[in-house]
């Protein structure tokens, strides 16, 4: 079941916590639980289908259980046991509570429009964020712009970005991933003391903001969003973007509370953006129907880059691949990665990286000539250096152009207001 809604962007397709495998009444599969949702859900992984199910009883991440399809009063109704034992079994809330799913589907519904028409991804705020931090860096010593509160929280926001100018590998790029997440780099699932997320940090930001802004208001868009986030669709990295002229006025008069309004308007645009990234990681947002390699994803984030002085965004699918075939399966790492870049420097690159166990297969796309080459003579060293590593490369190779995108369901991503 898929709702379609329309907002002034497109048309934004939203699904059930529910997804169903073809299965029928009298089936029994095994599953494991691949992670926990939110409260009460579970997402239960077989072969090539996953299941998010809701229920009274939850089984640790990594435990084997049955999934039983069985027919009740109400309709066919789906069990899940702990494996080997026949009590704790529970139903899933598509099947079994029909009228509590519609009501859930109809706020996430009713969240996910407004969260399209808001939304304007992080570049925006990152340009003004930095003319704000370069206007206050200025000033005389003694004279102040913005109280603390908001100098802090700009600042800490400016913290969140990956600096290309400096050791850019893979401890780094996981470092700033699991900040953002709000997971520790040490793999202990939690944030250190004292940080928060970049979505707490967003949050911290805009209520600043808007003590500093008083009454005053700001549109939160200035150009043309970005692509709505998703699992199927293929990523798309945000350019640098510029300081709105209205927003460099307002410093220049050293007008604090314009200047606030305008950047509590952009922090509001990315906290939707990142809320939109969340509902589309929990299986809510649906960006292309049921197809493609939806299976094989299932986190979307974005992070801020610092190049040349300027904040790019690059947009992430991560996910465990739970491609059938493999022996002991879920006994060894399997992760599927994607990711794209959009700079001036690059122009649009796009990557899709697998581990499975030491193995590793990657493939990049590059829209440029030039970039293209230039990255084709960096494969040997490339491939040295992963070697170096104890991986055991697969595939490794660039190509030009883009991936294509799965094709999307009938009226998605249809301008239905214009």
């Amino acid at each position: 079941m898929i709702s379609r809604v329309s907002t002034p962007t497109g048309v934004v397709a939203v699904t059930p916590i529910t997804r169903l495998p073809p299965l029928n009444v009298g089936d029994v599969i095994a599953v494991r639980v691949a992670r926990h949702m939110a409260d009460n859900v579970m997402r239960l992984v077989s072969g090539t289908f996953q299941l998010d199910v809701e229920g009274e009883e939850m089984l640790p991440v990594g435990a084997r259980a049955k999934l039983a399809v069985e027919r009740g009063a109400d309709g066919v109704r789906y069990h899940v046991s702990p494996e080997g034992e026949s009590a704790g079994r529970f139903a899933a809330a598509g099947a079994g509570a029909p009228a509590r799913e519609a009501a859930a589907l109809a706020r996430i519904t009713d969240l996910a429009t407004r969260l399209a028409a808001d939304q304007d991804g992080l570049a925006p705020l990152y340009a003004g964020a930095s003319a704000a931090a370069r206007t206050m860096a200025a000033l005389p010593p003694g004279n102040t712009l913005f109280p603390p509160a908001v100098a802090g929280a700009l600042a800490a926001i400016l913290g969140f970005r990956l600096d290309a100018g400096g050791r850019l590998d893979g401890t780094a790029l996981r470092q700033a991933l699991m900040r953002i997440a709000g997971q520790s780099a040490g793999g202990t699932g939690q944030p250190p003391p004292g940080l928060d997320t970049l979505d707490e940090a967003l949050a911290g930001l805009l209520r600043a903001l808007r003590g500093t802004a008083g009454e005053r208001q700001a549109p939160s868009r200035q150009a043309t969003p970005p692509p709505l986030p998703g699992l199927t669709r293929h990523p798309r990295g945000e350019r640098p973007a510029r300081a709105s002229g209205e927003l460099l006025s307002a410093l220049g008069r050293r007008d604090a509370q314009g200047a606030a309004a305008m950047l509590a308007a952009k922090s509001e645009a990315a906290l939707a953006r990142g809320r939109l990234a969340a509902l589309a990681s929990r299986g809510l947002l649906a960006d292309a129907g049921a197809g493609g390699d939806a299976a094989l994803f299932d986190r979307v984030l974005d992070l801020p880059l610092l190049i040349g002085g300027e904040t790019a965004v690059i947009s992430l699918q991560v996910g465990r691949d739970d491609t059938p075939g493999h022996e002991g399966e879920g006994a060894h790492a399997a992760w599927r990665l994607r990711f794209a870049l959009d700079t001036d420097g690059t122009g649009p690159v796009e990557a899709v990286v697998g581990l499975d166990g030491a193995r590793l297969f990657a493939s990049i796309w590059a829209v440029r000539e030039e970039i293209r080459m230039a990255l084709n003579q960096r494969l040997p060293r490339l491939a040295v250096t992963l070697a170096d590593l104890g991986l055991e490369v697969m595939d490794l190779k660039v190509l030009v152009g883009l991936p294509d995108d799965p094709p999307a369901a009938s009226g998605q991503f249809v301008d239905r207001v214009s």
